[in-house]
């Protein structure tokens, strides 16, 4: 899947450069945001849509970037 480019602002606030190896890494951590928020009702499981609210909510993209982080 590449839906984690989308995200491409937000990894890049993070720090991350996409790479072959963390890739994967970095889309398991925002599926599994994305899906957490869904569950609590505070976002969209698409994730364009899900990027949206993100970026529109200061405190769901500190969470976000903040769990990105911790991949480098």
């Amino acid at each position: 899947m590449t839906c984690w480019k989308w995200f491409d602002s937000l990894i890049k606030e993070a720090g991350l450069k996409i790479t072959e190896s963390n890739k994967d890494k970095i889309e398991e951590v925002i599926h599994k945001y994305i899906g957490e928020q869904a569950s609590y009702g505070r976002c969209s499981t698409q994730w364009k849509k899900a990027l949206k609210q993100i970026q529109a909510d200061e405190k769901m993209k500190k969470e976000l970037i903040d769990r990105l982080k911790t991949l480098t």
